[in-house]
C-alpha cells in the first residue's frame, strides 16, 4: 500500500486519499464517547447563569473565611454549566433545575430584568446566608416549577410578594432572618403542597391569614420573632399534620383554645414571650406525639393541672415559667419520666411547702430551672442533684438553699455540672465541696448571698470556667493557688466575665486576673 500511494499516477493517489479518509472517519466513529467533548447544558441557560452571577458582587465574610467566589470559580463560558458547582441539570433535557449559591456572600440587589427569569425550569433556588438586599422581586412568582425556595439569612426588606402564592408546586419556603415588613400575604395559603414554612425573625405584623387553614400538608410552621398579633390562630387547628409550631416572641394574646388537642401530630409547641392569658388547656399535655412545650413569659394564670398523664408520655421539654400560675406544683409532673428540660421559674406556690421529691422519678433530667418559687421550703442542693445523674444545668436562684449539710460533704454529686445559678439563696459559705470537682463547669452565679472570706484559689483552675458572678457578697480577697497547682499554666485565657461588685475587697487587684486576656471585669 505504501508503494501504491507513492505512485505519481492520478488514479492511485485519488484512491489512496479515499482510503485514508474512510480509515480516519472509521476511527473517529469507533472512538469511545468519553473522548468526544459533549455539552449537556443549554447555551441560553449557561448565559443566563453567567449574567446572574455578574448582577452581584461576591465578597467574603471575614479574614477567617475563604473567598466567597469559590463555588463559582468553575463557572466559565466555554464549559458545561451542568458540571458547575451549585448547579444541577435535568439529565435528559439539559435544563438547569437547581441553583444553590448559599453562603457565598453575594452582595447587591436583584435587577428588575434579572436573568434569573431565563431559568424557567428551576425546581430549587437557594440563595440563603448571603447579603442580598432590597425587595424580593415579584417575578419570583413566575418560576412556576419551584419546589424549594430558600432566601433566609439575607437583608431583604419590604413586603413578601404576593406572587409567591403562584408557586403551586412549592413544598419548602424559607424567608427567615431578613427585614421583611407588612402582613403575611393571604396568597401563601394557596400553596397546597407546602410542608415547611419559615418566616422567623422579620418585622411582620398583623394576624396569621385565615387561608393558612388550607395548608393541609404543612408539617412545620415558624413565625417567631416578629410583631404578629391577635388571638391564637384557630385556623391552625385544621392542620392535622402539623408537627412543629413556633410562635414565640410576638404579640399574640387571648386564651389558648381548649380543642388544641386536634393537633394530634404536634411534636414541638413554642409560644413563649407573647401575651397569652387564661389557663393552659390541660388536654395539651395528653397529645401523644408532643415532645416540647414552651409557653414561658406569657400571662397564663390559674392553677396548673396536667390531667391524666400517661406514663408513656413523650414530653421531653417543658417550659412554662414567668407566668402567673398560683398554687402547688402538681405531683403528676413526676409522670413525665422522659423530661430532659423543666423550667418553672417564678411559679407562685403562695408560700406553700414544696416536696421536691416529686422530681426524683425524672431520671433523664438534664436542665432544671426552679428560681423564685415563693416557697418557705429550704432546698437541699445535694438532694436535688441526686435525683438525676444527668442533671448538669441547675438554677435555684431566689430560693432558700442549703449547701453545707452532712450528706453534701460526704457524698458530693457524681455528675458534671456545666452551669449553676444560686443567686439570692441566703448562702453563707462558699460551696467548695460541691464545686471543687466540677472540671466541666463554665457558668457560676453565686451573687446576692452572704458569703464571707476569700475566693478560693482552686476556683481559677477549673479549665472551662467562662462566667463567674461573685457580686453582692462580703468577700474580702482572693486566695493564691498553691504552687503545685501551677496556676499560670492552668488559667484559661478564654474566661470572659468576672463580676465582683459590692464586696469588701481590699488591696491590689491580683496579678493573675491581668493575665486573662479576654476578660471583662466588673468590681464597681
Amino acid at each position: 500500500m505504501k508503494a501504491f500511494c507513492n505512485s505519481t499516477s492520478i488514479i492511485p493517489v485519488t484512491l489512496c486519499f479515499i482510503f485514508f479518509s474512510i480509515y480516519y472517519f472509521e476511527d473517529v466513529l469507533a472512538a469511545p464517547p468519553t473522548t468526544r467533548q459533549h455539552f449537556l447544558c443549554r447555551p441560553e441557560q449557561r448565559d443566563a447563569l453567567l449574567a446572574f452571577k455578574n448582577e452581584f458582587h461576591i465578597g467574603r465574610l471575614s479574614r477567617a473565611c475563604s473567598n466567597g467566589n469559590r463555588k463559582t470559580e468553575s463557572w466559565r463560558n466555554n464549559s458545561d454549566c451542568c458540571s458547575w458547582e451549585g448547579i444541577t441539570c435535568n439529565a435528559k433535557s439539559g435544563d438547569v433545575v437547581e441553583l444553590d449559591l448559599s453562603g457565598i456572600v453575594l452582595h447587591g440587589q436583584f435587577h428588575s430584568n434579572s436573568s434569573l427569569q431565563n431559568l424557567p425550569f428551576l425546581t430549587t433556588l437557594d440563595l440563603s446566608s448571603n447579603d442580598l438586599a432590597g425587595q424580593i422581586p415579584d417575578f419570583i412568582g413566575n418560576l412556576s416549577n419551584l419546589i424549594n425556595l430558600r432566601l433566609s439569612g439575607n437583608n431583604f426588606s419590604g413586603r413578601i410578594p404576593s406572587s409567591i402564592g403562584n408557586l403551586s408546586q412549592l413544598t419548602h419556603l424559607s424567608l427567615s432572618i431578613n427585614n421583611l415588613v407588612g402582613e403575611i400575604p393571604y396568597s401563601i395559603g394557596k400553596l397546597s403542597h407546602l410542608t415547611y414554612l419559615d418566616l422567623w425573625e422579620n418585622n411582620l405584623v398583623g394576624e396569621i391569614p385565615s387561608s393558612f387553614g388550607n395548608l393541609n400538608q404543612l408539617a412545620s410552621l415558624d413565625v417567631s420573632s416578629n410583631k404578629l398579633s391577635g388571638n391564637f390562630p384557630i385556623v391552625l387547628l385544621n392542620l392535622t399534620g402539623l408537627s412543629v409550631l413556633y410562635m414565640y416572641k410576638n404579640q399574640f394574646s387571648g386564651a389558648l383554645p381548649p380543642n388544641i388537642t386536634s393537633l394530634l401530630n404536634l411534636r414541638s409547641f413554642v409560644a413563649s414571650r407573647n401575651a397569652f392569658t387564661g389557663t393552659i388547656p390541660s388536654p395539651l399535655f395528653t397529645i401523644p406525639s408532643l415532645a416540647g412545650i414552651h409557653l414561658s413569659d406569657n400571662q397564663l394564670n390559674g392553677t396548673l393541672e396536667f390531667w391524666n398523664i400517661s406514663s408513656s408520655s413523650n414530653l421531653q421539654r417543658l417550659s412554662i415559667g414567668k407566668n402567673n400560675f398560683k398554687g402547688p406544683i402538681p405531683r403528676s409532673i413526676s409522670k413525665f419520666v422522659n423530661l430532659q428540660t423543666l423550667e418553672l421559674s417564678h411559679f407562685d406556690t403562695q408560700g406553700r411547702p414544696v416536696d421536691f421529691s416529686i422530681f426524683s422519678p425524672l431520671k433523664s433530667l438534664d436542665s432544671l430551672d426552679l428560681p423564685y418559687l415563693n416557697t418557705t421550703t429550704t432546698i437541699d442542693l445535694n438532694d436535688i442533684l441526686s435525683y438525676s445523674k444527668s442533671l448538669s444545668f441547675l438554677d435555684l436562684s431566689g430560693n432558700h438553699v442549703s449547701t453545707t449539710n452532712k450528706s453534701s460533704v460526704s457524698n458530693p454529686p457524681s455528675q458534671e455540672i456545666y452551669a449553676l445559678s444560686l443567686s439570692g439563696c441566703g448562702i453563707t459559705e462558699f460551696p467548695a465541696e460541691l464545686l471543687r470537682t466540677q472540671h466541666e463547669m463554665w457558668f457560676l452565679d453565686i451573687s446576692n448571698n452572704k458569703i464571707q472570706g476569700q475566693v478560693p484559689g482552686w476556683l481559677w483552675t477549673l479549665p472551662y470556667l467562662n462566667y463567674v458572678n461573685l457580686s453582692n457578697n462580703t468577700f474580702i480577697g482572693f486566695q493564691r493557688a498553691k504552687k503545685k497547682q501551677g496556676l499560670s499554666s492552668v488559667l484559661k485565657p478564654s474566661m470572659v466575665h468576672l463580676l465582683g461588685a459590692n464586696n469588701n475587697f481590699t488591696g491590689k487587684i491580683p496579678s493573675f486576673i491581668c493575665e486573662l486576656r479576654s476578660l471583662e471585669t466588673r468590681f464597681i
